[in-house]
């Protein structure tokens, strides 16, 4: 059986290939290169809670990076950018 692709799959896909360096992608690349057809959703760009670290709320993105073995380390909104780093798993096993 073929596994059910998420909304953000496409994020996980880009991270996982980078080769596990520290990454920064602002929201014209997120829109251009990642989700061409309708973009970064509207409370991606105005809300830094969308890009918490939290798995646990799948209609956010958390879990795309998360599973690329990445997490968000800086979110500027007004400059529209965002800084992903590998994650270290001395971070992950810390967390509730």
């Amino acid at each position: 059986m073929a596994e059910r692709r998420k909304k953000y799959d496409v994020i996980t896909a880009y991270l996982r290939n980078n080769g596990g360096s520290q990454i920064t992608l602002t929201f014209t690349q997120f829109d251009e290169l990642l989700f061409p057809a309708n973009g970064l959703p509207r409370t991606a760009r105005t809300s830094i809670d969308w890009w918490a670290n939290d798995y646990r709320h799948p209609e956010k993105g958390a879990y795309a990076w998360i599973n690329a073995n990445y997490e968000v380390v800086y979110v500027n909104l007004e400059k529209e950018y965002v800084v992903f780093r590998p994650l270290l798993k001395s971070n992950w096993l810390s967390r509730d």
